[in-house]
């Protein structure tokens, strides 16, 4: 079904001006423009210079008065002008709406007037408001630079997204120094899906603003976002030139290397930039992020905790503390609990949450059912998504995506293409993003990553549906009140865990996830034992969720078995730092670096599946266990030995091999998680048989097997959606009271 494409997220515009007070009360040239500003560093337009035709507001009208106005009325829109002023340069936003109405109403032919009072609604929300004064003001001047910026975003705000493109680019070419508009323009660009304009917009510019920090500011932020990670390097290196001591630079820099696998060299930039402001928390964010993703876990849960004392409010970090406290053979589970609940206590917007919703409480209708996520695109949390859009029942269900994907590939168009409706939300700050989930009519919404990746598990506080769901993408409570489910399964999540998450537990029968295949396999070949003459040992996890423990225990395995060799696919192992530190971690166990092959990243997806073909037994990672990585050792005939954890992190192993029949694969502790390990590797029959019939049982599984697990996870949500029905006064008939009891004995087959 094609999908309704929303306007493009443009972040929200508060009112945040630079102005110059008039110099009389009497001039009709008003304070500077308030131009809202992007929540990333938009700080407005300056209006174009005066000219001869100006006229102040005095003396008696005439033939020279191009306003005609009696004395009176431009005196009261003089004292209305300087009321306007005295009101923005004091915070209150609706007196000054107030006055420069009464401006305009009394001298409709001063276009400054118009145009601030555009800027000042689009800072409220009122963005067809804003784009009417902002037409009236072009309709006076329309040579008017600053005008056309206002009427550019005045038309964004309301959808119309060529011609606001059109009036900021005719902005842009009477200020090109205006490099906040050049950034703007690019990124509304960029949301329109037109990389290469955007990127031009800096490009053919380098030659002159080549030495201009504001100018390489944007410019390398920009490049980074079109995935010009040459030209982003190269701009953030000249700007470190020009200013050695600027230290977001180091931070920006040090972001960009993280995102393309130098996790040792943004490390140490963000020391290096510590050292010029300490006390910078996103500094110590970034630090964070870089070494978890060299395996560094312990060094970064100290990095995120401070980070966390500098700026306790940063919902994304403490986000980032949560995921990678999953990662430490040290965090417990009450302290996990204890850190999800204090999430939530800080986050929270009771007010929000208690807004009334206009959603008809119908227990049979059809649904609107909403997707939040950063990961509709090329990533793993797409291969389970994927299926719930296959084998829905349309007739039921409405799917509306809220997607924060700041990279989109072939994966988010074909995602898209099976969504009812698409809304982009890159750059939307928290409270925007739930309004626009509200404004969308959604009953359900089921959020995809909680605490993971590009995160706003916080946007969920502020209630954009009646009814929040948390599923797939994170292995924990978000910890929020405003999330009323978490879908599970009883193996993941066992009876009596409940009391851990602040969201009922609702688990599947059968397992709580759909996988969806490659559509493209590679042949399945004999194990390479057969032709080394040793076992080759596999875990193809990323590096941080390699724990103390797993080095401990896997260096015991290659003891155990003479000639063994392990190979391990991760980002990490592109970065010559996070190489470094993985080998010197075997090699302090008694464990020779010349029996462990790291391999880096690989984007071919035919590649990366014929590295399975090296590998004769896979070893699961704990306390945090594979998933993706797991389903894909056992669709090339990999077996995985797998370890039952305390939580749903280190469980997803034993509900995955539940469901494709190997439990017997699945240890209770390190010693059986050994046993099995090496009993694999000394049965090479054993392997064989394995090596080509894993495939078939995972394919013929209800992992794979959306016509059978759709009915069941729709029921759920009907389940969900009669529960909040009947609390809206409803009555529900015995079909729907089993349903809200989530009892799955009554799910009748599709």
């Amino acid at each position: 079904m094609a999908s309704k494409i929303s306007q493009p997220a443009l972040g929200c515009w508060p009112p945040i001006c630079r102005r110059r007070p008039p110099a009389t009360v009497s001039a009709m040239d008003p304070p500077w423009s308030c131009v809202p500003a992007r929540a990333r560093g938009y700080h407005g337009l300056r209006p174009a210079t005066a000219g001869a035709g100006a006229r102040r507001m005095n003396g008696n009208p005439g033939p020279q008065d191009p306003h005609g106005l009696p004395q009176a009325a431009i005196d009261e829109a003089n004292r209305a002008l300087k009321d306007a002023a005295w009101a923005e340069q004091n915070g209150l936003v609706e007196r000054a709406i107030a006055a420069y109405r009464r401006v305009v109403q009394l001298a409709p032919q001063v276009h400054q007037a118009h145009n601030n009072l555009s800027g000042l609604l689009l800072g409220i929300g009122e963005p067809r408001q804003a784009l009417a004064a902002a037409r009236q003001a072009l309709a006076l001047q329309p040579q008017d630079a600053m005008i056309h910026g206002t009427t550019g975003q005045a038309c964004l705000a309301c959808g119309l997204v060529d011609e606001g493109i059109g009036h900021l680019r005719v902005a842009l070419a009477a200020q090109p120094e205006m490099h906040a508009l050049r950034a703007l323009l690019a990124d509304v660009l960029v949301d329109a899906g037109r990389l290469d304009q955007a990127a031009a917009l800096f490009t053919e510019a380098e030659g002159r603003f080549a030495s201009d920090p504001q100018f390489l500011v944007p410019a390398a932020r920009l490049y980074s976002r079109v995935h010009l990670a040459g030209s982003a390097e190269a701009a953030y290196l000249r700007l470190l030139q020009l200013e050695p001591r600027r230290a977001a630079t180091f931070n920006d820099l040090a972001q960009l290397y993280n995102e393309h696998t130098h996790f040792s060299k943004a490390r140490d930039l963000c020391l290096k930039g510590l050292m010029l402001e300490p006390d910078a928390p996103v500094m110590w964010n970034t630090l964070a992020s870089a070494q978890a993703c060299m395996g560094q876990t312990a060094e970064a849960l100290k990095s995120y905790r401070r980070a966390l004392e500098l700026a306790p409010g940063h919902a994304a970090t403490r986000s980032n503390l949560l995921l990678a406290m999953h990662y430490s053979s040290e965090v417990t589970p009450a302290e996990l609990v204890a850190e999800h609940r204090r999430f939530g206590e800080i986050c929270a917007q009771p007010a929000a949450a208690a807004r009334p919703f206009p959603n008809l409480p119908d227990p049979g209708r059809r649904l609107r059912i909403g997707y939040l996520s950063p990961d509709f695109r090329s990533h793993s949390v797409a291969f389970f998504f994927e299926p719930l859009l296959d084998h829905r029942d349309h007739a039921a269900f409405e799917v509306v995506a809220f997607a924060d994907v700041k990279g989109p590939d072939a994966v988010t168009a074909r995602l898209r293409g099976k969504c009812d409706e698409w809304h982009s939300i890159v750059n939307l700050p928290d409270p925007v993003i739930a309004e626009r989930i509200r404004a969308a009519g959604i009953d359900i919404l089921v959020d995809l990553a909680g605490h993971a990746g590009n995160v706003h598990a916080a946007a969920l506080a502020w209630k954009g549906a009646p009814v929040q769901v948390t599923y797939c993408g994170y292995p924990d409570s978000t910890g929020l009140d405003a999330v009323d489910y978490r879908i599970t399964d009883a193996i993941a999540d066992p009876p009596g865990v409940d009391d851990a998450y602040v969201e009922r537990l609702v688990r599947l029968p059968g397992g709580f996830l759909c996988f969806r295949p490659p559509p493209q396999l590679p042949e399945l070949t004999p194990p390479p034992l057969l032709a080394r003459g040793q076992v080759s040992f596999g875990c193809f996890n990323r590096e941080f969720k390699v724990s103390q423990r797993c080095y401990d225990l896997w260096a015991r395995i290659l003891k155990a078995v003479p000639g063994a060799r392990l190979v391990m696919k991760c980002l990490g192992a592109a970065d010559a730092g996070t190489r470094s530190f993985m080998l010197a971690e075997f090699e302090r166990r008694g464990v020779a670096a010349a029996r462990i092959e790291l391999v880096g990243f690989i984007a071919s997806q035919q590649e990366h599946f014929g590295w399975y073909r090296q590998v004769d037994v896979a070893l699961d990672t704990f306390p945090y266990n594979g998933t993706t990585t797991t389903l894909d050792s056992l669709m090339m005939g990999v077996p995985v030995v797998t370890l039952a954890g305390q939580n749903h992190a280190g469980r997803v192993g034993a509900s995955l091999l539940a469901q494709v029949g190997l439990p017997e694969y699945l240890a209770d502790d390190e010693d059986g998680y050994l046993a099995l390990a090496v009993e694999l590797a000394c049965d090479p029959g054993r392997l064989v048989q394995l090596h080509g019939s894993l495939r078939e049982r995972l394919l013929a599984s209800r992992l794979c097997d959306g016509t059978r697990f759709m009915p069941a996870f729709e029921f759920a949500l009907r389940g969900m959606w009669a529960n909040w029905c009947r609390n809206q006064g409803a009555t529900l008939t015995p079909a729907q009271q089993a349903m809200a009891a989530f009892d799955f004995t009554a799910l009748a087959p599709r």
